[in-house]
């Protein structure tokens, strides 16, 4: 699993420069966005300040991998979501260690970023590296802080009268020392590639963070992380779903088995959604609202929180109860949420009762309500009730009476019912049972069909589509790999297994020359380490001009599209399942 980049809590490290300020050296390293060995990217550039902090020279740095400096324990993390990062139009930062010559350690802010704003050199990131320092040391050594040390030449710009500053060169070799004014008049006798271009603001040098950006790193760190779980998480999700539908194939029809199986798809449709929603997270997408009938999502609540348990959903649905506008997949949170905490309330099981009805408040009304038309759906149980003196409180981050609870579900559920312009009421008793009120603005407008994630069928209803071929499979997840390979078979196809991108290179060019050669290539275009997805794609082109390629990933939204002149022949987002891989290969082949 992704590792996030996010702050951790700091140590106490002793400062090897003794008695000089901690706080007031900022470290800069350019790095290759490719990962091209185990320890992470090769390093094209350091600072004079990063070669102080790291106690290294320049011919031992330049060159050597970012995990010589970079803290090892964390360095599978921040490898894993470099190419997220280089997606990013902001930086990211960590409190990690940094690594010194003879094995020391400094606990220190790191940002990272990659030069993708105008006029900046292309195709790196640069990192930036501050030691940590206490609070109280924080305030009185800032001031001491030297930016200019850090000043880089943007496209145009000329060193102010009496500056220093510093090139930076895009190769291995040595790094030139700071250049005064008046430049050197030696003659050179080899070209010098040219400096990456580092943007800087006008008032002078990149340093690290200001404190008042910390919030806003700290979010966009958050949302890193969330968007590396929700990647390995679909992982996860896409063996699950591979093998669910091979079991039901292998099935008889009406078998307890099959019940059992088509249950964990309903459920597998919920996680789904859910990986759905923390991308949309990542990416600060809006809710894409349209109207609802909240019957269809009380059905299927019912169906998925009752399954296994001791616990009956009795449903009151009055008929002619109003539709309501909002995200259906929100909605559906916010249910499945109270009846998942109605079931809990019951251990030894019992009764559930969901109510729907519409309700016409007026401006006095007894739920303290704006007046208005809502839509009310009713979730009460028979628990052990939440005690007075909790209640106020129930719904505040992080309050929780469960031991191992986190107190998000009924934040979150408060925070979506806001949102959409509706409200939560609840009423307890100790020993009698709780009841929740969710209310929300009705409509008069028709619903629209809700849209479900595909379930496993029995096997003698569904027909299995049939195909013929040859088809690489290049991904480093066993489980995916395993699981696509023996649905590769059940449709007819002859699947191969590549685990890296150099492995799938070797293996395509091996059956080009040979009398069976691969018809088709499935990519996971987040391999970690070594090649990336799209390398390996360039090159397989250039190996097999019109090589017939097909995308796959976890970071793709599920109405992805090929940008014009790809040469990706189809993309196919995770978690897939049988049918969408049938298509996708059906159209790469033929």
């Amino acid at each position: 699993m992704s590792q996030a980049l996010m702050s951790e809590s700091a140590h106490p490290i002793s400062d090897p420069y003794g008695s000089s300020p901690v706080g007031t050296i900022v470290g800069v390293v350019f790095v290759e966005q490719r990962a091209s060995t185990p320890l992470g990217p090769r390093i094209v550039h350091a600072n004079a300040e990063m070669l102080r902090l790291s106690g290294y020279e320049s011919a031992s740095l330049i060159g050597s991998p970012l995990g010589l400096i970079y803290d090892r324990n964390k360095l599978q993390g921040l490898i894993e979501n470099l190419p997220v990062i280089a997606t990013a139009s902001s930086y990211y930062y960590m409190d990690r260690f940094l690594i010194r010559a003879g094995g020391t350690k400094r606990l220190c802010r790191w940002t990272i970023r990659p030069t993708n704003q105008e006029g900046e050199t292309p195709g790196l990131f640069v990192l930036t590296a501050e030691p940590v320092i206490a609070p109280s040391d924080r305030s009185a050594r800032s001031g001491a802080r030297d930016y200019s040390r850090l000043t880089f030449p943007t496209k145009g710009d000329q060193p102010a009268d009496g500056a220093s500053t510093e090139t930076v060169p895009t190769s291995r070799g040595h790094i030139p020392a700071v250049e005064s004014e008046t430049p050197a008049t030696a003659p050179v006798t080899e070209p010098v590639p040219p400096a990456p271009i580092l943007k800087v603001s006008q008032g002078g040098g990149m340093t690290a963070p200001p404190e008042r950006d910390y919030e806003q790193c700290r979010s966009e760190s958050l949302s890193l992380a969330v968007a590396g779980v929700a990647h390995d998480f679909k992982n996860a999700l896409q063996t699950i779903k591979m093998n669910l539908e091979l079991a039901a194939l292998a099935t008889q029809s009406a078998s307890k088995a099959s019940i059992h199986i088509n249950e964990a798809a309903l459920a597998l449709g919920d996680a789904e959604t859910l990986a759905r929603q923390m991308l949309a997270f990542t990416k600060g997408e809006s809710t894409q609202r349209r109207v609802i009938r909240l019957s269809d999502l009380i059905e299927r609540v019912r169906l998925l929180c009752s399954a296994g348990t001791g616990v009956q959903c009795r449903l009151f649905l009055k008929e002619g109860t109003r539709c309501v506008e909002g995200d259906p997949n929100q909605i559906y949170q916010v249910l499945h949420n109270l009846v998942i905490n109605a079931c809990q309330a019951m251990p030894n099981g019992g009764t559930i009762d969901i109510i729907s009805d519409n309700a016409d408040l007026a401006e006095a009304n007894e739920f303290g309500m704006a007046p208005g038309r809502y839509t009310v759906v009713s979730v009460r149980d028979r628990g052990c009730g939440i005690p007075a003196h909790q209640l106020p409180h129930i719904f505040e981050l992080d309050f929780t009476t469960k031991q191992n609870g986190t107190g998000v579900g009924l934040a979150s559920c408060q925070a979506i019912v806001t949102t959409h312009g509706g409200a939560i009421r609840v009423a307890s008793q100790v020993g009698v049972g709780s009841e929740f009120l969710v209310f929300l603005p009705s409509t008069d407008s028709l619903s629209e069909p809700v849209a479900h994630s595909s379930t496993a069928l029995p096997p003698r209803e569904r027909i299995v589509p049939a195909g013929s071929g040859r088809i690489l499979i290049v991904e480093d997840e066993p489980g995916v790999a395993r699981s696509t390979l023996a649905m590769l078979k059940q449709l007819g196809y002859v699947g191969l297994h590549a685990g890296t991108g150099e492995s799938a290179i070797r293996l395509y060019r091996e059956h080009l020359e040979s009398v069976e050669p691969i018809d088709a290539v499935l990519i996971d275009m987040t391999l970690p380490g070594g090649l990336s997805g799209v390398e390996v794609a360039k090159e397989l082109w250039s190996l097999h001009p019109g090589v017939r390629l097909v995308a796959t990933s976890g970071y793709f939204e599920d109405d992805a599209v090929l940008p014009e002149g790809s040469p990706f022949a189809g993309l196919l987002p995770k978690p897939y399942g049988m049918d969408k891989l049938s298509e996708s290969l059906e159209l790469a082949v033929n």
